[in-house]
């Protein structure tokens, strides 16, 4: 009987190993194999309108990550646990983009990562169609075709030479006037050459406006709107250089006291002929447009064909209470052929500043006016950099030769400063801009080191927390002499030519009276604002204690004597003041 039991016990383990499956035994047979898998399995699309299906399908029997190429792809998960289906929910990602996700199983020592890319994408934006309604104000510059004939026949003409340019139409036009300058109307590169496709069939061609330096601005005055209207487009040829960049024309628009740039769309970045268009909405309506134009660079910028009418309502807002009022210090601009405007900026505490404006005088060889902010950010410890040079913004046979290592000086007379050295010691940079030959006339030993440089000390004297807004100028009487540049120790040299020498000089000056108001000088009143000018001549001899208060005439007296204007944004009144106790002189 024993027996025939431990028989029986031997066959139920002989059963029980033999039905036993290979995998369950202790360090036998293989792992689980890991898997991954993503749905959509390419390319993922933001919804814009259903929000239940921004989600990504992950399916894994491991842990995995989900990482984006960039920042801007948000996720509300960026690890799963691996533990079957999971979702990934697309949060927001920018209009327009696409952008790559990665989604890789954690690496283990029997399992090497395994990895699924997917597109994720959003489409961009798309813009209504822009509708042009009624045409309030076109002009293709096109009443007579420009010719070269201008300065001995080798200029194009500047727009206050020629009016063949002038050629508005429209409900709007009839009374607009124009400002401008730094520009000249041409009939070469036309604008119905080989023009971008958004402009094909719309260029006018024959002339258009071009823009030869930085700070030449095209302003139009006075477009009469139709009233109760408050929804507009403005479109506009525009040409630049090889590559065009937006930033190097600005335009703005006004209501004759203040400026708002605008943004304008141009489909190219080439510099071929296209259209740029705007479309804005007034806040509220407005009874007379101002539009400018102004380059910020010398790139070849030409506009032609500018249309501005009536539109559909934008989501590009237009509030003409926020104010950006012209620079208090600059006169208003004419245009004639020998005068060219120069803007010098340069950077400040990693901003770029003004530094000064002139009006420069190409038969003069010199500034008659140079226009500048004076306040305690300009000063510091720079001292003087010496940094005689040409002017960048001008041309060299235009000015007095100053610089260089011997032949460098005006025959018996000084280099004299308009604006001074001291006035810009922030940096090397702002008061390199002032040993510009432009910035430079021919003054007489006694006056510059006498009671010009007292006067320059006087002037620091006035700076306030508010901004000090000085004009400084020459002026050419009757019979003014002439001396040499480009001499040595009164010794001409080949480049040395005749320069007028001013027969008078003068600064002017503005600021608030309390000097700490925080407001624009536009938007003081004529009891918070002072103003004055100082008139000298030149060849007089001034002893060492003399008084600064007789030599002072009111800002609209120095008007009149150079037929500049000067303080545009000031009170009237402001300008007749002259009151020397006001000021430290």
């Amino acid at each position: 009987m024993k027996k025939h039991c431990l028989y029986a016990l031997i066959g139920m383990l002989i059963f029980w190993n033999c039905s036993d499956s290979p995998n369950d035994e202790p360090g036998g047979g293989e792992p689980e194999k890991v898997f991954l898998s993503v749905t959509p399995e390419s390319v993922f699309t933001f919804n814009e309108t259903d929000d239940s299906k921004n989600y990504i399908t992950v399916n894994s029997n491991t842990p995995w990550t989900a990482t984006p190429d960039n920042e801007a792809l948000s996720l509300d998960k960026a690890e799963g646990r691996g533990a079957g289906e999971e979702k990934i929910k697309v949060l927001d990602m920018p209009k327009g983009e696409s952008i790559t996700l990665t989604i890789a199983t954690i690496a283990t020592q029997e399992n090497p990562s395994i990895s699924k890319n997917i597109t994720v994408k959003r489409e961009a934006p798309v813009d209504p169609p822009i509708v042009e309604g009624d045409i309030v104000y076109f002009n293709n510059f096109d009443k007579q075709a420009a010719t070269k004939t201008y300065g001995g026949g080798s200029y194009w003409p500047y727009l206050d030479q020629f009016e063949g340019w002038k050629n508005a139409e429209g409900s709007g036009s009839g009374s607009e006037t124009y400002s401008f300058f730094n520009l000249n109307v041409r009939s070469d590169w036309t604008s119905d050459y080989s023009p971008a496709p958004s402009y094909a069939g719309k260029a006018s061609g024959i002339n258009n406006i071009y823009f030869s330096k930085a700070g030449g601005y095209f302003t139009i005055e006075n477009i009469v709107l139709p009233q109760g209207k408050q929804d507009y487009v403005l479109s506009f040829g525009l040409s630049g250089n090889d590559q065009f960049n937006k930033t190097n024309l600005v335009v703005s628009l006004g209501d004759g006291s203040r400026w708002i740039p605008i943004e304008f769309t141009r489909a190219t970045n080439s510099g071929t002929w296209d259209l740029a268009k705007s479309t804005f909405s007034f806040t509220k309506p407005i009874e007379n447009l101002y539009l400018k134009f102004e380059a910020t660079a010398a790139t070849q910028i030409r506009i032609d064909d500018i249309k501005f009418t009536t539109g559909n309502p934008s989501e590009n807002k237009i509030d003409l209470g926020k104010v950006n009022y012209p620079y208090p210090e600059l006169p208003l601009t004419t245009t004639p052929y020998d005068y060219l405007y120069v803007y010098h900026a340069a950077d400040l505490a990693g901003t770029t500043v003004r530094n000064y404006s002139m009006c420069f005088d190409k038969t003069k060889y010199a500034a008659l006016w140079v226009a500048y902010p004076l306040h305690q950010s300009y000063r510091g410890s720079s001292g003087r950099t010496e940094a005689w040079a040409a002017d960048p913004s001008i041309s060299e046979s235009w000015q007095a030769v100053l610089w260089g290592e011997e032949f460098s000086r005006y025959k018996d007379y000084t280099r004299g400063h308009q604006i001074p050295s001291a006035d810009r010691t922030a940096n090397d940079a702002l008061n390199a801009q002032t040993f510009y030959a432009s910035n430079m006339t021919p003054q007489s030993s006694n006056f510059n080191s006498g009671i010009w440089g007292t006067l320059e000390g006087k002037v620091r004297n006035n700076m306030c927390n508010d901004t000090l807004y000085v004009v400084t100028g020459c002026y050419f009487g009757n019979g003014y002499k002439t001396t040499l540049d480009a001499t040595s120790w009164g010794n001409a040299s080949a480049l040395s030519k005749e320069c007028p020498v001013p027969t008078h000089y003068f600064k002017i000056l503005l600021r608030t009276r309390s000097g700490n108001t925080g407001k624009p000088i536009a938007e003081c009143s004529e009891s918070e604002l002072k103003a004055i000018g100082l008139w000298f001549e030149h060849e007089k001899v001034y002893d060492e204690n003399h008084s600064l208060a007789t030599d002072c005439k009111s800002v609209k007296e120095i008007e009149e004597l150079t037929g500049f204007t000067f303080f545009p944004t000031a009170p009237a009144k402001v300008k007749e003041q002259c009151t020397p106790a006001d000021w430290v002189l």
